[in-house]
Protein backbone atom coordinates (compact mmCIF):
# COMPACT_ATOMS: atom_id res chain seq x y z
CA UNK A 1 0.00 0.00 0.00
CA UNK A 2 1.74 3.66 -1.25
CA UNK A 3 1.95 5.97 1.94
CA UNK A 4 -0.15 9.07 2.11
CA UNK A 5 3.23 11.23 0.93
CA UNK A 6 3.68 9.07 -2.18
CA UNK A 7 0.19 9.91 -3.34
CA UNK A 8 0.32 13.30 -2.34
CA UNK A 9 2.80 13.25 -4.06
CA UNK A 10 1.98 11.73 -7.26
CA UNK A 11 -1.25 14.51 -7.37
CA UNK A 12 0.92 17.06 -6.87
CA UNK A 13 3.15 16.43 -9.79
CA UNK A 14 -0.10 15.52 -11.64
CA UNK A 15 -1.38 19.09 -11.55
CA UNK A 16 1.60 21.13 -11.69
CA UNK A 17 2.44 19.70 -14.89
CA UNK A 18 -1.08 20.64 -16.01
CA UNK A 19 -0.81 24.10 -14.94
CA UNK A 20 -4.44 24.77 -15.32
CA UNK A 21 -6.15 22.14 -13.00
CA UNK A 22 -5.54 24.34 -9.74
CA UNK A 23 -4.10 27.71 -9.74
CA UNK A 24 -4.49 28.00 -6.17
CA UNK A 25 -1.95 25.58 -5.42
CA UNK A 26 0.47 26.46 -7.98
CA UNK A 27 0.26 29.66 -6.56
CA UNK A 28 1.36 27.89 -2.86
CA UNK A 29 4.46 26.17 -5.00
CA UNK A 30 5.46 29.61 -5.39
CA UNK A 31 4.71 31.21 -2.23
CA UNK A 32 6.61 27.90 -1.18
CA UNK A 33 10.18 27.32 -2.93
CA UNK A 34 11.27 24.46 -0.55
CA UNK A 35 7.89 22.59 -0.51
CA UNK A 36 8.57 20.51 -3.52
CA UNK A 37 11.68 20.14 -2.33
CA UNK A 38 11.43 18.61 1.09
CA UNK A 39 8.66 15.96 -0.15
CA UNK A 40 11.63 14.74 -2.66
CA UNK A 41 14.09 14.24 -0.68
CA UNK A 42 11.65 12.22 1.92
CA UNK A 43 12.56 9.66 0.14
CA UNK A 44 9.68 8.02 0.85
CA UNK A 45 8.67 8.40 -2.99
CA UNK A 46 11.09 5.64 -4.07
CA UNK A 47 9.51 2.28 -4.08
CA UNK A 48 11.85 0.17 -2.32
CA UNK A 49 12.62 -1.62 -5.75
CA UNK A 50 13.64 1.92 -7.47
CA UNK A 51 17.91 2.47 -7.06
CA UNK A 52 17.67 1.18 -3.48
CA UNK A 53 20.43 1.95 -1.38
CA UNK A 54 23.36 -0.49 -0.75
CA UNK A 55 24.80 -1.30 2.44
CA UNK A 56 27.55 -3.18 2.20
CA UNK A 57 29.11 -4.60 5.85
CA UNK A 58 32.37 -6.58 5.78
CA UNK A 59 33.96 -8.42 8.44
CA UNK A 60 37.38 -9.67 9.08
CA UNK A 61 38.88 -12.66 9.46
CA UNK A 62 35.21 -13.79 11.20
CA UNK A 63 34.39 -17.57 11.04
CA UNK A 64 31.27 -19.08 9.39
CA UNK A 65 30.32 -20.50 13.01
CA UNK A 66 30.89 -17.20 14.98
CA UNK A 67 27.42 -16.08 15.27
CA UNK A 68 24.78 -17.20 17.35
CA UNK A 69 22.92 -17.82 14.14
CA UNK A 70 25.12 -19.61 12.44
CA UNK A 71 24.93 -21.97 15.51
CA UNK A 72 27.83 -20.96 18.19
CA UNK A 73 26.59 -22.31 21.22
CA UNK A 74 28.66 -19.40 23.76
CA UNK A 75 28.44 -16.73 21.94
CA UNK A 76 25.46 -14.16 22.89
CA UNK A 77 22.90 -13.03 20.55
CA UNK A 78 22.98 -9.44 18.61
CA UNK A 79 22.06 -7.57 15.98
CA UNK A 80 23.35 -9.57 13.54
CA UNK A 81 21.60 -12.12 14.46
CA UNK A 82 18.41 -10.36 14.04
CA UNK A 83 18.86 -9.08 10.72
CA UNK A 84 19.74 -13.42 9.73
CA UNK A 85 16.40 -14.14 11.37
CA UNK A 86 14.65 -11.30 9.53
CA UNK A 87 16.50 -11.85 6.08
CA UNK A 88 17.92 -14.29 4.07
CA UNK A 89 21.04 -16.30 5.70
CA UNK A 90 22.91 -18.08 3.08
CA UNK A 91 24.48 -21.77 4.30
CA UNK A 92 26.65 -21.62 0.84
CA UNK A 93 28.38 -18.10 0.86
CA UNK A 94 31.76 -17.98 -0.31
CA UNK A 95 34.44 -15.38 -0.76
CA UNK A 96 37.09 -15.12 -3.79
CA UNK A 97 40.08 -16.13 -1.91
CA UNK A 98 41.20 -16.85 1.85
CA UNK A 99 43.25 -14.02 2.37
CA UNK A 100 42.29 -10.53 2.89
CA UNK A 101 44.23 -8.76 -0.10
CA UNK A 102 42.57 -11.42 -3.11
CA UNK A 103 39.17 -11.70 -1.27
CA UNK A 104 38.90 -8.08 -0.55
CA UNK A 105 39.99 -7.34 -4.57
CA UNK A 106 37.26 -9.71 -5.50
CA UNK A 107 34.25 -8.35 -3.74
CA UNK A 108 35.37 -5.01 -5.22
CA UNK A 109 35.46 -5.94 -8.48
CA UNK A 110 33.39 -9.49 -8.82
CA UNK A 111 36.25 -11.13 -10.20
CA UNK A 112 38.58 -13.52 -9.39
CA UNK A 113 42.04 -12.56 -8.12
CA UNK A 114 43.89 -14.43 -10.58
CA UNK A 115 41.67 -12.21 -13.31
CA UNK A 116 43.35 -9.13 -11.07
CA UNK A 117 46.40 -9.99 -10.75
CA UNK A 118 46.13 -9.51 -6.74
CA UNK A 119 48.69 -13.27 -6.09
CA UNK A 120 52.35 -13.32 -6.26
CA UNK A 121 55.16 -14.76 -3.98
CA UNK A 122 53.71 -12.75 -1.27
CA UNK A 123 49.79 -13.29 -0.81
CA UNK A 124 48.66 -9.66 0.55
CA UNK A 125 49.59 -5.71 -0.22
CA UNK A 126 52.62 -5.23 2.22
CA UNK A 127 52.99 -1.61 3.52
CA UNK A 128 55.62 -1.21 1.08
CA UNK A 129 54.15 -2.81 -1.79
CA UNK A 130 54.25 -0.66 -4.91
CA UNK A 131 51.30 -1.89 -6.71
CA UNK A 132 47.45 -1.82 -5.17
CA UNK A 133 44.03 -2.69 -6.82
CA UNK A 134 44.65 -1.88 -11.07
CA UNK A 135 42.63 1.39 -11.98
CA UNK A 136 41.50 -0.86 -15.15
CA UNK A 137 39.15 -2.50 -12.71
CA UNK A 138 35.79 -0.89 -12.39
CA UNK A 139 34.99 -1.17 -8.51
CA UNK A 140 31.47 -1.86 -6.80
CA UNK A 141 32.28 1.92 -5.95
CA UNK A 142 32.82 2.77 -9.79
CA UNK A 143 29.53 0.83 -11.07
CA UNK A 144 27.55 2.55 -8.44
CA UNK A 145 28.55 5.76 -9.44
CA UNK A 146 27.57 5.60 -12.97
CA UNK A 147 24.35 4.79 -11.48
CA UNK A 148 23.80 7.70 -10.53
CA UNK A 149 24.97 6.70 -6.52
CA UNK A 150 26.51 8.57 -4.05
CA UNK A 151 29.47 6.16 -2.83
CA UNK A 152 31.29 6.17 0.28
CA UNK A 153 33.44 3.78 2.98
CA UNK A 154 35.12 3.57 6.28
CA UNK A 155 37.34 1.00 7.77
CA UNK A 156 39.62 -1.37 6.89
CA UNK A 157 41.14 -0.75 2.67
CA UNK A 158 44.45 -3.20 2.33
CA UNK A 159 44.12 -3.00 -1.38
CA UNK A 160 47.37 -0.84 -1.87
CA UNK A 161 48.70 2.63 -0.25
CA UNK A 162 51.29 4.37 -1.87
CA UNK A 163 53.35 3.86 -5.34
CA UNK A 164 56.31 6.67 -5.87
CA UNK A 165 56.14 8.19 -1.74
CA UNK A 166 55.60 7.97 1.16
CA UNK A 167 52.46 10.14 0.83
CA UNK A 168 51.09 10.20 -3.11
CA UNK A 169 48.14 7.53 -1.78
CA UNK A 170 48.46 6.69 -5.33
CA UNK A 171 46.22 2.86 -3.99
CA UNK A 172 43.90 4.47 -1.70
CA UNK A 173 40.29 4.14 -2.10
CA UNK A 174 39.25 7.89 -3.04
CA UNK A 175 41.11 6.61 -6.24
CA UNK A 176 38.51 3.99 -6.87
CA UNK A 177 35.21 5.91 -6.80
CA UNK A 178 34.23 6.30 -3.55
CA UNK A 179 33.02 10.08 -3.50
CA UNK A 180 33.25 9.68 0.76
CA UNK A 181 36.11 8.36 2.55
CA UNK A 182 35.91 8.45 6.36
CA UNK A 183 38.47 6.67 8.82
CA UNK A 184 40.41 4.15 7.34
CA UNK A 185 43.02 1.21 7.87
CA UNK A 186 45.01 1.47 4.66
CA UNK A 187 46.66 -1.48 5.53
CA UNK A 188 45.15 -3.45 7.94
CA UNK A 189 44.50 -4.05 12.11
CA UNK A 190 46.91 -6.78 13.32
CA UNK A 191 48.83 -8.23 15.51
CA UNK A 192 51.62 -6.21 14.95
CA UNK A 193 49.25 -3.37 16.16
CA UNK A 194 48.13 -4.30 19.50
CA UNK A 195 48.15 -1.33 21.92
CA UNK A 196 47.09 -3.61 25.03
CA UNK A 197 50.26 -4.68 25.60
CA UNK A 198 49.64 -8.41 25.71
CA UNK A 199 51.08 -9.09 22.54
CA UNK A 200 53.37 -5.98 22.17
CA UNK A 201 55.24 -3.59 23.94
CA UNK A 202 54.46 -1.02 21.34
CA UNK A 203 52.67 -1.13 17.58
CA UNK A 204 54.95 -1.35 14.90
CA UNK A 205 54.88 2.31 13.41
CA UNK A 206 55.43 0.40 9.98
CA UNK A 207 52.35 -1.62 9.58
CA UNK A 208 50.05 0.69 12.11
CA UNK A 209 48.27 3.69 11.07
CA UNK A 210 45.23 4.99 10.65
CA UNK A 211 43.52 7.98 7.59
CA UNK A 212 40.78 9.95 7.10
CA UNK A 213 40.80 9.56 3.11
CA UNK A 214 43.85 10.03 2.53
CA UNK A 215 45.42 12.14 5.39
CA UNK A 216 47.54 10.42 7.85
CA UNK A 217 45.58 11.07 11.18
CA UNK A 218 47.04 8.39 13.71
CA UNK A 219 50.40 6.55 13.83
CA UNK A 220 50.33 4.56 15.45
CA UNK A 221 46.72 3.97 16.24
CA UNK A 222 44.29 3.47 19.31
CA UNK A 223 42.46 0.48 19.10
CA UNK A 224 39.68 2.16 22.00
CA UNK A 225 37.10 4.15 19.86
CA UNK A 226 38.06 2.97 16.74
CA UNK A 227 35.06 1.50 16.13
CA UNK A 228 32.96 4.52 17.12
CA UNK A 229 34.99 6.35 14.30
CA UNK A 230 34.12 4.09 11.56
CA UNK A 231 30.74 4.01 13.06
CA UNK A 232 30.12 7.73 13.11
CA UNK A 233 31.24 8.26 9.82
CA UNK A 234 29.28 5.81 8.32
CA UNK A 235 26.30 7.36 9.75
CA UNK A 236 27.39 10.91 8.99
CA UNK A 237 27.10 9.56 5.27
CA UNK A 238 23.85 8.35 5.62
CA UNK A 239 22.31 11.58 6.84
CA UNK A 240 24.17 13.53 4.67
CA UNK A 241 23.09 11.51 1.52
CA UNK A 242 19.38 9.99 2.27
CA UNK A 243 17.55 11.80 0.15
CA UNK A 244 19.42 10.44 -2.93
CA UNK A 245 21.05 6.63 -3.58
CA UNK A 246 23.56 5.69 -1.66
CA UNK A 247 26.45 2.98 -1.47
CA UNK A 248 28.22 2.59 1.30
CA UNK A 249 30.80 -0.06 2.30
CA UNK A 250 31.77 -0.78 6.04
CA UNK A 251 34.58 -3.06 6.24
CA UNK A 252 35.38 -3.39 10.14
CA UNK A 253 38.44 -4.43 11.11
CA UNK A 254 36.95 -7.06 14.21
CA UNK A 255 37.06 -9.85 14.64
CA UNK A 256 41.05 -9.89 13.16
CA UNK A 257 43.73 -9.88 15.91
CA UNK A 258 44.76 -8.04 17.90
CA UNK A 259 41.57 -7.93 19.71
CA UNK A 260 40.10 -4.71 20.89
CA UNK A 261 37.05 -3.33 22.05
CA UNK A 262 35.60 -0.11 23.69
CA UNK A 263 35.12 -0.13 27.84
CA UNK A 264 31.47 -0.25 27.21
CA UNK A 265 31.84 -4.06 26.05
CA UNK A 266 34.96 -5.04 27.69
CA UNK A 267 34.22 -8.11 30.12
CA UNK A 268 30.54 -8.47 28.49
CA UNK A 269 30.99 -12.01 26.46
CA UNK A 270 31.11 -15.02 28.12
CA UNK A 271 33.17 -15.99 24.98
CA UNK A 272 35.50 -13.38 26.32
CA UNK A 273 37.41 -11.24 24.67
CA UNK A 274 36.47 -12.88 21.06
CA UNK A 275 32.95 -12.28 22.16
CA UNK A 276 33.70 -8.51 23.39
CA UNK A 277 34.45 -7.89 20.10
CA UNK A 278 31.54 -9.31 18.43
CA UNK A 279 29.40 -8.02 20.75
CA UNK A 280 30.45 -4.07 19.89
CA UNK A 281 30.26 -4.89 15.95
CA UNK A 282 26.80 -6.19 16.67
CA UNK A 283 25.96 -2.60 18.21
CA UNK A 284 27.50 -0.80 15.22
CA UNK A 285 25.54 -2.77 12.56
CA UNK A 286 22.72 -1.75 14.72
CA UNK A 287 23.43 1.95 14.96
CA UNK A 288 23.77 2.00 11.44
CA UNK A 289 20.47 0.13 10.59
CA UNK A 290 18.77 2.58 13.39
CA UNK A 291 20.45 5.47 11.60
CA UNK A 292 18.49 4.33 8.34
CA UNK A 293 14.94 3.65 10.11
CA UNK A 294 15.47 7.00 11.56
CA UNK A 295 15.60 8.71 7.85
CA UNK A 296 12.62 6.17 7.03
CA UNK A 297 14.46 5.18 4.24
CA UNK A 298 15.23 1.30 5.62
CA UNK A 299 12.60 -0.37 3.06
CA UNK A 300 14.96 1.39 0.60
CA UNK A 301 17.80 -0.41 1.31
CA UNK A 302 19.41 -3.32 0.71
CA UNK A 303 21.82 -4.59 3.52
CA UNK A 304 25.02 -7.48 2.70
CA UNK A 305 26.65 -8.67 5.61
CA UNK A 306 29.66 -10.91 5.34
CA UNK A 307 33.06 -11.68 6.04
CA UNK A 308 36.31 -11.62 3.75
CA UNK A 309 37.44 -15.15 4.79
CA UNK A 310 37.02 -18.02 7.36
CA UNK A 311 39.66 -17.23 11.09
CA UNK A 312 42.59 -17.94 11.69
CA UNK A 313 42.41 -20.74 13.34
CA UNK A 314 46.41 -20.44 14.78
CA UNK A 315 45.26 -17.97 17.11
CA UNK A 316 43.20 -20.39 19.19
CA UNK A 317 40.54 -17.97 21.22
CA UNK A 318 41.63 -14.93 19.75
CA UNK A 319 41.14 -16.41 16.31
CA UNK A 320 37.50 -17.24 14.97
CA UNK A 321 35.08 -20.55 14.46
CA UNK A 322 34.70 -22.24 11.46
CA UNK A 323 31.93 -24.74 12.63
CA UNK A 324 32.01 -27.93 11.50
CA UNK A 325 34.05 -27.16 8.25
CA UNK A 326 37.55 -28.01 7.53
CA UNK A 327 40.54 -25.36 7.24
CA UNK A 328 40.91 -21.21 8.07
CA UNK A 329 41.91 -18.78 7.10
CA UNK A 330 44.77 -19.04 3.76
CA UNK A 331 43.26 -22.51 3.26
CA UNK A 332 41.46 -23.89 0.28
CA UNK A 333 39.42 -26.29 2.61
CA UNK A 334 35.66 -24.83 3.07
CA UNK A 335 36.78 -23.28 6.16
CA UNK A 336 38.68 -20.91 4.42
CA UNK A 337 36.26 -20.05 1.84
CA UNK A 338 33.01 -20.23 3.47
CA UNK A 339 31.51 -17.40 5.47
CA UNK A 340 28.39 -16.09 7.01
CA UNK A 341 26.52 -14.75 4.47
CA UNK A 342 22.92 -12.52 5.49
CA UNK A 343 20.92 -10.08 2.86
CA UNK A 344 18.86 -7.87 5.21
CA UNK A 345 16.04 -5.92 3.34
CA UNK A 346 12.67 -5.84 5.05
CA UNK A 347 9.52 -5.89 2.99
CA UNK A 348 11.24 -6.94 0.41
CA UNK A 349 13.49 -9.73 1.16
CA UNK A 350 11.47 -13.16 2.64
CA UNK A 351 13.16 -14.15 6.16
CA UNK A 352 14.55 -17.50 5.42
CA UNK A 353 17.43 -20.37 5.03
CA UNK A 354 18.91 -20.54 1.79
CA UNK A 355 21.11 -23.27 0.51
CA UNK A 356 22.08 -21.89 -2.51
CA UNK A 357 25.79 -21.41 -4.03
CA UNK A 358 26.59 -17.30 -3.52
CA UNK A 359 29.76 -15.87 -3.40
CA UNK A 360 30.95 -11.89 -2.23
CA UNK A 361 31.86 -11.34 -5.75
CA UNK A 362 28.10 -11.47 -6.80
CA UNK A 363 27.76 -8.41 -4.46
CA UNK A 364 29.05 -5.96 -7.45
CA UNK A 365 26.39 -7.33 -10.07
CA UNK A 366 23.53 -7.30 -7.96
CA UNK A 367 23.56 -4.09 -6.83
CA UNK A 368 24.30 -3.18 -10.28
CA UNK A 369 21.27 -4.73 -11.61
CA UNK A 370 19.61 -3.20 -8.73
CA UNK A 371 20.79 0.41 -9.52
CA UNK A 372 19.77 -0.34 -12.98
CA UNK A 373 22.76 -0.05 -14.74
CA UNK A 374 24.80 -2.94 -16.45
CA UNK A 375 28.72 -4.03 -15.81
CA UNK A 376 31.28 -3.60 -18.49
CA UNK A 377 31.04 -6.64 -21.26
CA UNK A 378 34.99 -6.38 -22.03
CA UNK A 379 35.99 -9.15 -19.12
CA UNK A 380 34.77 -12.03 -17.73
CA UNK A 381 32.74 -10.98 -14.25
CA UNK A 382 32.85 -14.41 -11.83
CA UNK A 383 30.18 -13.02 -9.77
CA UNK A 384 26.24 -13.49 -10.90
CA UNK A 385 23.27 -10.87 -10.07
CA UNK A 386 21.44 -12.45 -7.41
CA UNK A 387 18.43 -10.38 -7.49
CA UNK A 388 15.92 -13.86 -8.63
CA UNK A 389 17.69 -15.53 -5.62
CA UNK A 390 16.86 -13.11 -3.38
CA UNK A 391 13.57 -11.80 -4.32
CA UNK A 392 11.74 -14.85 -6.14
CA UNK A 393 13.44 -17.66 -4.05
CA UNK A 394 15.23 -18.63 -7.80
CA UNK A 395 18.27 -21.06 -7.56
CA UNK A 396 21.80 -19.99 -7.63
CA UNK A 397 23.08 -18.63 -11.10
CA UNK A 398 26.35 -20.64 -10.07
CA UNK A 399 27.16 -24.35 -11.16
CA UNK A 400 30.80 -24.41 -10.21
CA UNK A 401 33.00 -22.27 -7.70
CA UNK A 402 36.89 -22.36 -8.15
CA UNK A 403 39.07 -22.00 -5.61
CA UNK A 404 42.70 -20.60 -5.99
CA UNK A 405 45.67 -19.92 -3.68
CA UNK A 406 47.59 -17.34 -5.73
CA UNK A 407 47.46 -18.14 -8.96
CA UNK A 408 47.12 -22.00 -7.94
CA UNK A 409 43.60 -23.69 -8.86
CA UNK A 410 43.51 -25.95 -5.55
CA UNK A 411 39.70 -27.16 -6.16
CA UNK A 412 36.58 -26.86 -7.64
CA UNK A 413 32.81 -27.43 -6.69
CA UNK A 414 30.59 -28.84 -9.38
CA UNK A 415 27.14 -28.96 -7.69
CA UNK A 416 27.28 -30.32 -4.80
CA UNK A 417 30.96 -32.06 -5.54
CA UNK A 418 34.00 -30.74 -4.56
CA UNK A 419 37.42 -32.02 -5.99
CA UNK A 420 40.51 -30.63 -4.82
CA UNK A 421 43.56 -31.11 -6.67
CA UNK A 422 46.20 -29.73 -3.99
CA UNK A 423 45.59 -29.67 -0.50
CA UNK A 424 46.95 -27.72 2.50
CA UNK A 425 47.86 -29.45 6.14
CA UNK A 426 45.58 -28.82 8.68
CA UNK A 427 45.76 -29.52 12.05
CA UNK A 428 42.85 -30.08 14.70
CA UNK A 429 42.20 -27.77 16.94
CA UNK A 430 43.86 -29.44 19.86
CA UNK A 431 46.97 -29.86 17.88
CA UNK A 432 47.40 -25.15 17.35
CA UNK A 433 45.77 -25.46 20.72
CA UNK A 434 49.20 -27.09 21.85
CA UNK A 435 51.19 -23.88 20.57
CA UNK A 436 49.06 -21.74 22.67
CA UNK A 437 48.71 -21.59 26.65
CA UNK A 438 45.50 -22.49 27.81
CA UNK A 439 43.70 -20.48 24.74
CA UNK A 440 46.11 -17.73 24.63
CA UNK A 441 47.98 -17.30 21.50
CA UNK A 442 51.86 -16.57 21.73
CA UNK A 443 52.86 -16.30 18.25
CA UNK A 444 51.61 -14.88 15.16
CA UNK A 445 52.36 -17.49 12.69
CA UNK A 446 50.43 -19.39 10.10
CA UNK A 447 50.79 -23.06 10.22
CA UNK A 448 50.21 -23.70 6.52
CA UNK A 449 49.76 -20.38 4.47
CA UNK A 450 51.67 -21.91 1.07
CA UNK A 451 49.80 -22.52 -2.21
CA UNK A 452 52.74 -25.63 -3.08
CA UNK A 453 55.20 -27.05 -0.86
CA UNK A 454 56.23 -29.18 2.10
CA UNK A 455 52.77 -28.21 3.37
CA UNK A 456 50.76 -28.84 0.15
CA UNK A 457 49.61 -32.46 -1.46
CA UNK A 458 48.68 -32.92 -5.06
CA UNK A 459 46.32 -35.32 -5.72
CA UNK A 460 45.79 -37.52 -8.81
CA UNK A 461 42.81 -38.54 -9.48
CA UNK A 462 41.12 -35.54 -7.46
CA UNK A 463 40.44 -35.82 -3.47
CA UNK A 464 36.31 -36.04 -4.13
CA UNK A 465 34.10 -34.85 -1.48
CA UNK A 466 30.12 -34.61 -1.50
CA UNK A 467 29.43 -31.61 0.54
CA UNK A 468 25.77 -32.16 0.77
CA UNK A 469 26.47 -35.13 3.21
CA UNK A 470 29.95 -34.52 4.37
CA UNK A 471 30.31 -30.32 4.39
CA UNK A 472 33.60 -31.11 7.18
CA UNK A 473 35.40 -32.95 4.08
CA UNK A 474 36.00 -36.22 6.10
CA UNK A 475 35.25 -38.76 4.21
CA UNK A 476 36.78 -38.70 0.37
CA UNK A 477 34.77 -40.62 -1.76
CA UNK A 478 36.03 -43.74 -3.73
CA UNK A 479 37.08 -43.14 -7.76
CA UNK A 480 34.84 -46.27 -8.45
CA UNK A 481 31.27 -45.24 -8.78
CA UNK A 482 32.11 -41.25 -9.42
CA UNK A 483 33.07 -41.59 -12.77
CA UNK A 484 31.07 -39.56 -14.30
CA UNK A 485 31.59 -36.81 -11.98
CA UNK A 486 35.07 -36.83 -12.52
CA UNK A 487 34.35 -36.22 -15.88
CA UNK A 488 32.57 -33.39 -15.37
CA UNK A 489 35.15 -32.01 -13.04
CA UNK A 490 37.64 -32.25 -15.66
CA UNK A 491 35.56 -30.51 -18.80
CA UNK A 492 34.44 -27.66 -15.92
CA UNK A 493 38.18 -27.36 -15.76
CA UNK A 494 38.78 -27.36 -19.25
CA UNK A 495 36.40 -24.77 -19.84
CA UNK A 496 37.31 -22.79 -17.27
CA UNK A 497 41.02 -22.33 -18.26
CA UNK A 498 39.87 -21.41 -21.65
CA UNK A 499 38.57 -18.68 -20.98
CA UNK A 500 40.99 -17.67 -17.90
CA UNK A 501 43.28 -14.80 -18.79
CA UNK A 502 45.76 -14.70 -16.00
CA UNK A 503 46.33 -10.92 -14.83
CA UNK A 504 50.05 -9.65 -13.82
CA UNK A 505 51.32 -10.70 -10.00
CA UNK A 506 50.89 -7.49 -8.07
CA UNK A 507 52.21 -8.38 -4.58
CA UNK A 508 56.14 -8.45 -5.12
CA UNK A 509 57.22 -5.45 -6.54
CA UNK A 510 58.64 -3.72 -3.18
CA UNK A 511 60.28 -0.10 -1.70
CA UNK A 512 60.59 0.38 1.75
CA UNK A 513 60.77 4.13 0.91
CA UNK A 514 56.75 4.27 0.32
CA UNK A 515 55.71 3.49 3.89
CA UNK A 516 53.77 6.06 4.91
CA UNK A 517 55.31 7.98 8.10
CA UNK A 518 54.14 11.05 9.63
CA UNK A 519 57.15 12.10 11.31
CA UNK A 520 60.79 10.87 10.48
CA UNK A 521 62.27 13.25 13.24
CA UNK A 522 60.12 11.50 15.70
CA UNK A 523 59.91 7.73 14.93
CA UNK A 524 56.65 8.32 12.68
CA UNK A 525 54.57 8.52 16.19
CA UNK A 526 52.00 11.65 16.09
CA UNK A 527 48.73 11.87 17.58
CA UNK A 528 49.39 8.78 19.44
CA UNK A 529 49.14 8.41 23.11
CA UNK A 530 50.64 4.72 24.10
CA UNK A 531 48.13 3.59 27.17
CA UNK A 532 49.04 -0.22 27.53
CA UNK A 533 46.26 -2.38 29.96
CA UNK A 534 43.34 -4.67 30.58
CA UNK A 535 40.51 -4.75 32.13
CA UNK A 536 40.24 -6.56 35.52
CA UNK A 537 38.25 -9.38 33.98
CA UNK A 538 41.30 -10.41 31.52
CA UNK A 539 44.43 -9.78 34.16
CA UNK A 540 44.48 -13.89 33.66
CA UNK A 541 45.52 -13.10 30.45
CA UNK A 542 48.11 -10.49 31.35
CA UNK A 543 49.54 -12.80 33.51
CA UNK A 544 49.79 -15.69 31.22
CA UNK A 545 51.61 -13.09 28.63
CA UNK A 546 54.20 -12.08 31.54
CA UNK A 547 55.08 -15.73 32.29
CA UNK A 548 55.55 -16.78 28.38
CA UNK A 549 57.12 -13.00 27.36
CA UNK A 550 58.73 -11.69 29.94
CA UNK A 551 59.80 -14.86 32.41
Amino acid sequence: MKSAPFLFLLGLLGLVTAQTQDPALLDLLRENPDLLSLLLQSNEHRAPLVKPNVVLLVADDMGSGDLTSYGHPTQEAGFIDKMAAEGLRFTNGYVGDAVCTPSRSAIMTGRLPVRIGTFGETRVFLPWTKTGLPKSELTIAEAMKEAGYATGMVGKWHLGINENSSTDGAHLPFNHGFDFVGHNLPFTNSWSCDDTGLHKDFPDTQRCYLYVNATLVSQPYQHKGLTQLFTDDALGFIEDNHADPFFLYVAFAHMHTSLFSSDDFSCTSRRGRYGDNLLEMHDAVQKIVDKLEENNISENTIIFFISDHGPHREYCEEGGDASIFRGGKSHSWEGGHRIPYIVYWPGTISPGISNEIVTSMDIIATAADLGGTTLPTDRIYDGKSIKDVLLEGSASPHSSFFYYCKDNLMAVRVGKYKAHFRTQRVRSQNEYGLECAGGFPLEDYFDCNDCEGDCVTEHDPPLLFDLHRDPGEAYPLEACGHEDVFLTVKSTVEEHKAALVKGTPLLDSFDHSIVPCCNPANGCICNYVHEPGMPECYQDQVATAARHYRP
